[in-house]
């Protein structure tokens, strides 16, 4: 049977293989032959920097489980893409992208990897990212890495990747895997997954543990499934949520089951209240916004569901006039950096070659013309602060963040208007649900052929994941 990976979802690959249409084995060889093919060659999408040389023997040991009636889970033998900035305790590197941390390993699975390892995924490599996560210039291209080049898009060369997790995405749409696990702090899972028409999934903080993923900041970052389908995301979220005793932001196990339990992703029908953010509209192009207004919005509004216009979004300004007084800036994600940073590098990597951020710019200034063709400015500001006594700066940030955010921002426009959704076109607005700790969620809307793909980014409420997931699996039935 010929495997077309780039249309092949987890839950048709899981029933194909429960029905011996093909192995984990076969469907690890097609997307390891598709990466040989398109990675370095032909389109040279630079998508993966290296793939799991224990890829395939991982796959015949998963079928031979198969064989003798063992099946783990629904990603059982399932090929995924793993973000290099996501820790692994095998021969596959962890270097967010970086020249500095080309040749280091990780001591351990992260705990979200160790999880998906048991459900019996199968880690085809490391994708691409923007390196640091876009966290150490303000003129990196996105998808750029000093240690693999950038990344393109698998629609078209000219088309936007997005950052940071820009070879995740990339990546699944090519089919060099079934889905990503990609991270995000401020947009860095949602942007990639509009450019690439995916459903990618920015979790509530707190769901994911963190632990082992190389960090930006504690209060935003997160890990989250970039996948064909809503559905999709949610098997791979099932798997990926839950406690951490090394990551206290995880919520109790019985927060996250409850959660679960109470909004199956098996999509009963249901009509939604959806607030439509206008204000954004600006941003996009005339011709996004014609596929967002007639393929998106309208048939939703003709199958049932209300579209609720929210016009006056009190974070806009904040977001978009830098002369307002409460202009969302990156002081929280400034101060929180060096420390999380430096706890990784204490206690991830093997080699532990470096210890300080103040060693790494060094090393950086050091190799200057390999390690940061594009500078590294945002290091020396994190630098800089943790010198200077940041700390009122950084509270007076984080309460501007929850009072725009969360209480003038999200939780007025839901509760105010009765909504089951807010929907923002395209990513503009992304920051939002990054500050607050909310999910977002990318809706592929349609492809435009000068202008390349666009989506809705749909925010629900913190911690009703499952919920947002199940109402964006019917939704994406109306768009086909």
């Amino acid at each position: 049977m010929k495997i077309n990976v780039v249309k092949l979802t987890i839950k048709k690959a899981a029933s194909l293989m429960e029905q011996h249409a093909f192995s984990s084995y076969d469907l690890t060889k097609e997307c390891l032959h598709r990466i040989e093919a398109m990675n370095q060659k032909g389109p040279a999408l630079q998508a993966v920097l290296e793939v799991n040389p224990g890829a395939l023997d991982a796959a015949r040991r998963l079928d031979q489980e198969r064989a003798e009636g063992t099946v783990r889970s629904l990603l059982h033998g399932i090929p995924l893409l793993l973000k290099d900035n996501i820790a692994t305790g095998d021969d596959m590197h962890t270097s967010a992208g970086s020249f500095a941390l080309r040749d280091s390993f990780a001591s351990r699975d992260a705990s979200l990897v160790r999880r998906l390892r048991e459900a019996g995924a199968v880690f085809v490599g490391k994708a691409n990212m923007t390196e640091w996560a876009n966290f150490i210039s303000y003129t990196m291209p996105d998808g750029f890495s000093a240690r693999g080049g950038r990344v393109k898009n698998y629609f078209h060369p000219d088309f936007p990747v997005g950052g940071s997790s820009s070879g995740c995405a990339a990546g699944v749409a090519a089919g060099f895997a079934l889905a990503a696990v990609g991270t995000e702090t401020s947009g860095s899972i949602v942007k990639p997954s509009v450019h690439s028409s995916l459903v990618g999934l920015k979790p509530s903080i707190g769901l994911v543990s963190r632990s082992g993923i190389i960090p930006i900041a504690r209060t935003q970052d997160t890990a989250g499934p970039m996948a064909k389908t809503a559905e999709d995301a949610a098997i791979l979220l099932d798997i990926m949520a839950g406690c951490d005793s090394e990551d206290l932001a995880t919520v109790s196990a019985d927060v996250w089951k409850r959660q679960r339990a109470a909004h199956s992703y098996d999509c009963r029908r249901e009509h939604c209240r959806i607030g439509v953010l206008r204000q954004f509209f600006a941003h996009i192009t005339p011709s996004h916004k014609s596929l967002i207004e007639k393929k998106a919005l309208q048939r939703m509004e003709d199958n049932g569901h209300q579209i609720i216009e929210v016009g006056n979004f009190a974070p806009y300004e904040n977001i978009y006039d830098e002369n307002t007084p409460d202009y969302l800036g990156e002081e929280v994600l400034i101060y929180e950096f060096k420390a999380s940073l430096e706890s990784y590098l204490r206690n991830w990597t093997r080699e532990r070659t470096f210890l300080t951020l103040k060693e790494l710019i060094q090393y950086n200034e050091l190799h200057r013309d390999q390690a940061i063709p594009y500078g590294q400015e945002v290091f020396y500001r994190a630098e800089a602060a943790a010198e200077s006594g940041y700390d009122s700066i950084y509270q007076k940030a984080r309460e501007r963040d929850y009072r725009v955010c969360v209480t003038c921002g999200l939780e007025k426009a839901l509760q105010e208007n009765k909504l089951d959704l807010l929907a923002f076109p395209h990513f503009y607005g992304c920051t939002v649900p990054a500050r607050a700790g909310w999910p977002a969620l990318t809706l592929p809307v349609g492809i435009d052929f000068q202008q390349g793909a666009t989506a809705l980014t749909l925010v629900g409420d913190q911690y009703d994941d499952w919920r947002l997931l199940q109402m964006a699996s019917v939704l994406e039935r109306l768009l086909n």
